[in-house]
């Protein structure tokens, strides 16, 4: 059963509600800045120090297997420098 228009406005409108009124922000700026304020005492606190080092260790990880995996694109670029 696909969602109608009207229905996805009104979803779109009660989740920016629960955000606004979780977040208590008029604005953009504001839940941007309480967001991000929100996760740098987390981080402080050493709860998701983990999850963001084992994140940033998989990224490193699948960047340089494409890069390993397409390196005769960009090997020759390097060799004609």
């Amino acid at each position: 059963m696909a969602l109608s228009a009207s229905d996805k406005k009104e979803i779109e409108v009660l989740i920016r509600k629960e955000i606004k009124d979780f977040l208590n922000s008029n604005t953009t700026k504001q839940f941007e800045t309480k967001l991000i304020d929100k996760m740098s005492q987390e981080l402080k606190k050493g709860k998701l120090k983990g999850d963001v080092k084992e994140v940033v260790l998989k990224s490193f990880q699948e960047y340089f297997t494409v890069m390993y995996q397409q390196r005769g694109f960009w090997e020759q670029k390097f060799r004609n420098v």
